[in-house]
């Protein structure tokens, strides 16, 4: 629930946040579970004329905490890979479409209605005529090494045999992988490290700029701009122009913004599990008899009986 209440946080705060969540909300279940359970078998419900009257509260907590662990353990997985979000990923793909959320995305476990795209660089020779040409991400990449995680330090062979290091001072630590990339096929990767096989098979339709042909995806910015001026239409209120990424999805989590997905897990699961868990504790606890009871001592003491 961090992001339905307001603001961002960093991934790993995320994911540690979810994983949390997940252990506390798993222990209170298993306290309170273990406190009907309890009643059931060795406590005063034992007694009960009926198996309904008797493991009914118990019955109706279980599907109770099946629904409210549904939300903590989504996040988890989806943490874990498991079930991927949609984004930079073979399995739920969104990357570079002019539609931050295409129809693909519906039944991943994005738990929001992306409103920002997934921008995805493209590993080539800054020079292509020139066989000794360093290489960069283009549009520069907050995702990729040497300035993001992805994939981690790697190397680039050049056309004349020559190794070209994806370190800033070009020096790394060996073995890494060796790669090759050029303008007309550059190299990408999706978020799991692994090497993006690009679709330039199977290009993307409905492109709002066009479909690069090398890719296969769509352009995100006007090819009839100037380099600088499509980085500047990447980020618009970034005056030196902004950076390819993909860990946007909108840009306030909050219920407004919820996918079917999410509204089922974070509003349908929980707050019926909730609904469900005070009718157990209640039947429990014979409330109704309780309330009924205190009622009428109410009347007895204004002498209404």
């Amino acid at each position: 629930m961090i992001g339905l209440i307001s603001g961002t946080v960093s991934a790993s705060a995320r994911s540690l946040g979810h994983t949390v969540s997940l252990y506390v909300t798993l222990a209170l279940m298993l306290l309170v579970g273990g406190v009907l359970a309890r009643e059931a078998i060795a406590g005063p419900r034992s007694f009960a004329p009926s198996r309904c009257t008797r493991w009914g509260p118990t019955s109706v907590f279980v599907v109770a905490a099946t629904l409210i662990m549904a939300e903590p353990t989504r996040h988890v997985i989806n943490d874990q890979n498991l079930w991927p979000w949609c984004g930079n990923n073979p399995a739920y793909d969104r990357i570079n479409s002019t539609d931050p959320f295409p129809p693909q995305c519906a039944w991943s476990a994005t738990q929001y209605v992306c409103t920002q795209v997934c921008c995805v660089s493209t590993w080539q020779p800054t020079d292509a005529a020139d066989p000794k040409s360093n290489y960069s991400w283009l549009p520069p990449s907050a995702d990729f090494f040497p300035s993001g995680p992805l994939p981690g330090p790697f190397a680039t062979l050049r056309d004349d045999g020559t190794v070209y290091f994806a370190q800033p001072d070009g020096t790394v630590g060996l073995p890494v992988p060796l790669y090759t990339a050029s303008a007309k096929q550059p190299l990408s990767f999706y978020e799991t490290g692994a090497r993006n096989p690009l679709r330039a098979a199977t290009p993307q339709t409905g492109c709002q700029y066009g479909t690069n042909l090398a890719t296969g995806y769509c352009f995100l910015t006007n090819q009839s701009l100037s380099y600088e001026e499509q980085l500047r239409q990447l980020d618009p209120k970034n005056a030196t122009g902004g950076t390819c990424a993909c860990d946007d999805c909108v840009p306030h989590e909050n219920f407004l913004h919820l996918s079917v997905v999410g509204f089922i897990s974070s509003i349908l699961c929980t707050y019926t599990g909730f609904a469900l868990l005070a009718v157990a504790v209640g039947w429990n606890a014979n409330i109704t008899k309780k309330l009924a009871k205190i009622k009428h001592q109410w009347h007895q003491l204004r002498g209404r009986h």
